[in-house]
């Protein structure tokens, strides 16, 4: 999955569920901790 993809998704995620744990977010996307976390940050700026 492309990072612009990634993102999307988290956002629909939060849009959907409001809350979300870095473990959803991992076994939902199927990536490792560090990239959500970077995507994370990314989404916050």
């Amino acid at each position: 999955m492309l990072k612009k993809e990634r993102l999307l998704t988290i956002v629909e995620m939060v849009n959907k569920k409001g809350i979300l744990t870095v473990n959803e977010i991992i076994n939902q996307l199927d990536v490792s901790d560090m990239t959500v976390r970077r995507d994370l940050d990314e989404l916050e700026k």
